[in-house]
């Protein structure tokens, strides 16, 4: 993707046009592959723009409908096609693609830089048609904004679009996502998105970090590298006091303001948010990604840990957030980093409780970090019988066999593919249990 990374970006509408704003190629030598000028907030910004120009009185504000796991396949591989004259990169990305949606023509990767341009790409005829039949349009992602004089145009704007989305790609609206308002409405929903507090909140973080030279809100950054008059201006923010009031106060929580916070209380490394996650962990499921990485970002007490470990493993058996094998895996990923999260007893019953390859791979792993030696010695002659996934962590966990045990199993072994010797190689200089 980076190496057609520029095609892809000059057969898209040009972004001085100011229609898509999301994911403009433009690699930076510290690894970041998009123009940080063009994000949510230069989208937000033009429509600011649109609403104070006084030429319309409605917009059409509307979301697809899971977008990334319903791209289809062929409409996608035509686009690079036409995009690109490197062919084979385009063959490599059609077998890449196919692994894991086996026999499904549909779905890319989420959340991976590659797969946003991917999904610009395929939209970018869309925003085409809309271009085509005259309308004003913005998006960022699938979020589209189309402003209109008249309500008679807004609705057939809307139609249009959902008419482009559906025959072009298979793609829906989300329904309580998607509707038609008045510019007024719309203004208070773009000005008023979060209370006065956060906005605020949102402006003086944001002139903090500019100053500091992160120009984009969601970029990474070090805390502790930070100076101590600049750490203390972001702690006087009281980030863990807006996400505590917040979390507390609905049911049905802000994704991208919970995001935002968990996010820099993780740069941050403050712990003073843990009990309140704990306590409302099943609200937290949209972001659930971004929960597990605070916990294992900051600094927590050994007996804070082990209390929240036992409440991971409650939510895995007996909760709406742990029966998604996305959610286990972050759960159980915790355990397979280390050993400070203590329920090591737990790991061979939950082993047998959650067949499916993702969960039993991070369990494997677990199992081999916390030196449980004697789970592994009755299963290695059955070794060739697991998924490949799966084989592949009980090689590297195996490394937890006392002694030479390890090496002379892994010696034993007929017919390793070359990754799983390179594993075997290199776990025996990295024990998992070390």
């Amino acid at each position: 993707m980076y190496e057609i990374g520029t095609e892809l970006e000059e057969y898209r509408i040009p972004k001085d046009q100011n229609i898509a704003f999301s994911h403009r190629f433009d690699p930076h030598q510290d690894g970041r592959m998009y123009d940080t000028d063009y994000n949510w907030e230069s989208f937000q910004n033009y429509c600011v723009d649109q609403v104070d120009s006084e030429e319309y009185e409605y917009v059409v504000v509307a979301d697809i409908a899971d977008f990334f796991p319903r791209i289809y396949s062929h409409p996608l591989e035509q686009a690079l096609g036409e995009a690109t004259t490197k062919a084979n990169h385009v063959k490599a990305l059609k077998r890449c693609l196919s692994q894991p949606n086996g026999s499904v023509s549909y779905g890319i990767p989420v959340g991976q830089a590659a797969s946003r341009l991917l999904a610009e790409l395929v939209l970018d005829d869309v925003d085409r048609g809309l271009m085509g039949e005259g309308y004003n349009h913005c998006r960022f992602v699938d979020d589209y904004r189309i402003f209109c004089r008249t309500e008679k145009e807004a609705f057939e704007a809307l139609a249009t679009l959902a008419n482009l989305l559906f025959e072009n790609h298979g793609l829906t609206l989300q329904q309580h996502k998607t509707r038609v308002m008045t510019l007024e409405k719309f203004e208070n929903l773009l000005r008023n998105e979060d209370d006065q507090e956060i906005s605020i909140l949102y402006e003086q973080f944001h002139e903090i970090i500019d100053r500091i030279g992160i120009h984009n809100v969601y970029d990474d950054f070090d805390f502790d590298g930070l100076d101590e008059e600049t750490q203390d201006e972001i702690r006087r923010l009281n980030l863990e006091e807006i996400l505590e009031e917040h979390l507390n106060d609905v049911d049905n929580i802000d994704i991208s303001l919970v995001r935002f916070l968990l996010k820099r209380l993780s740069q941050i490394g403050n712990p003073d948010s843990v009990d309140c996650l704990i306590e409302n962990i099943e609200k937290l499921y949209p972001v659930f990604k971004e929960v597990m990485m605070y916990f294992q970002a900051i600094e927590i007490e050994t007996e804070t840990k082990h209390k929240i470990g036992s409440k991971l493993i409650d939510i895995c058996q007996d909760s709406v957030v742990g029966h998604l094998e996305y959610n286990r895996i972050l759960m159980f990923n915790i355990f397979t980093n280390d050993n400070e999260w203590n329920n090591e007893d737990k790991f061979s019953r939950l082993y047998t409780e959650f067949p499916d390859q993702y969960s039993q791979r991070e369990l494997i792993l677990a199992m081999g970090r916390a030196g449980q030696d004697y789970w592994f010695r009755p299963r290695r002659r059955n070794v060739s019988d697991f998924t490949p996934w799966v084989k592949r962590a009980f090689l590297a966990a195996s490394s937890c066999l006392p002694g030479d045990q390890a090496a002379h199993w892994y010696r034993s072994l007929p017919r390793l593919d070359s990754l799983e010797r390179v594993i075997t190689k290199w776990a025996l200089t990295h024990p998992v249990a070390d």
